[in-house]
């Protein structure tokens, strides 16, 4: 077995060294950009107006200008080849021919993946990045003169022959009953609660971040798996409360607060049911205690509070405060969420853990 050598990959530690938010941020824009892209293909295959060329080479010099500002060298490099091969249908839209869109597409679609593996893996495939970054090389030089079918069709096959119609392998795409790992179920939970609500966006990976950072500060009170479940599971039980409660503007009847107080015992009866969870479960039950024993569901005080519960139930209200509302109108800064937090040492949180939460997001604030 060949173990590859360390040029057959490349990482930008730069960008890997950026917040979690911002990544994610960058994420989505990349995904919008090449999403443009394909509906501009698909346009201009029907035979759309010059104006759909000029929107494509918007978005792709956007994504190229992200990619810049983010460090993403190898990605910018590859999508200035890119743009410069484009360019050629730019300045003269009626030259445009099917199999041009047919490449962008297959093109942006390698960058997504060697995007989503530089995140996954903190490296990523440099031979398949410089392997299209050649392809794009040669095909400026072959459509010096203009563009052709058979230019294209050359690149597409020594990219792997694969043409892509996203809409038709979405259409036909089946569905396998398959069980994935619990962790990845569970993230997949979370991810499904933080599309309810606009003001939940990225919710769940910025509370398993602050989370991990304020347990490695604590010289981990808490097992880092059962934490990470904790993390994701946490809110989870508030997707089977009534929509009408989950996002009411102002206050809440009793009845409704009863209700709502009911996802942690939901988020924790699930994670029993998935079983060796037996942890998290009791953290998800426990992290709406007070450390003053005033909290819910069993007025449990201060050290029986599970360690991993007292640190999510600091940065679940730190992630509350900091995330704009639709009866608030506006996003309250670090210092004012810290601020209140430190408010309600001993009657809300480990004062302890609430001591050294400050110093990790002192740290974030020096990042920012």
């Amino acid at each position: 077995m060949n173990t590859p050598n360390f040029s057959e990959k490349f990482s930008c530690p730069e960008f890997l060294a950026m917040e979690r938010t911002i990544i994610d941020d960058f994420v989505d824009c990349t995904r919008e950009c090449c999403a443009e892209v394909e509906i501009c293909v698909k346009a201009l295959n029907k035979q759309g107006g010059p104006e759909y060329i000029h929107r494509m080479f918007r978005s792709m010099h956007s994504l190229k200008g992200n990619c810049q500002m983010v460090g993403l060298g190898p990605l910018n490099a590859l999508l200035h080849r890119i743009e410069e091969v484009f360019s050629r249908a730019r300045a003269h839209p009626e030259q445009y021919i099917p199999e041009l869109g047919e490449f962008l597409l297959l093109a942006t679609d390698e960058i997504e993946e060697l995007l989503s593996e530089l995140i996954a893996n903190g490296e990523a495939d440099e031979v398949k990045r410089k392997r299209l970054y050649d392809v794009c090389e040669t095909l400026q030089k072959n459509t010096v003169n203009g563009l052709s079918a058979g230019v294209f069709k050359d690149a597409i096959a020594s990219l792997g022959g694969r043409i892509f119609d996203k809409s038709a392998t979405l259409k036909n795409l089946k569905i396998e009953l398959t069980l994935p790992e619990d962790l990845t179920l569970m993230r997949s939970l979370a991810a499904h609660l933080d599309k309810l609500s606009i003001f939940r966006k990225n919710r769940s990976e910025q509370t398993l971040e602050l989370v991990n950072s304020l347990n490695e500060a604590m010289g981990f009170p808490a097992d880092k798996k059962q934490l990470e479940a904790a993390a994701w599971m946490h809110d989870v039980g508030m997707s089977l409360i009534p929509q009408v409660i989950f996002n009411k503007e102002g206050n809440l009847s009793k009845e409704e607060q009863k209700i709502l107080q009911e996802h942690v015992q939901l988020g924790s009866q699930l994670l029993l049911r998935f079983g060796g969870w037996d942890d998290a479960a009791r953290m998800v039950l426990d992290h709406h205690e007070f450390f003053d024993g005033s909290g819910y569901p069993n007025g449990t005080v201060g050290n029986d509070i599970h360690p991993g519960a007292r640190m999510l139930a600091i940065v679940d209200t730190f992630c509350s405060i900091t995330t704009e509302r639709s009866d608030r109108g506006y996003k309250k800064s670090l210092m004012q969420a810290i601020s209140e937090i430190n408010a309600n040492i001993h009657v809300q949180f480990d004062p302890q853990m609430v001591t050294t939460f400050n110093d990790v997001v002192r740290n974030l604030m020096m990042k920012q």
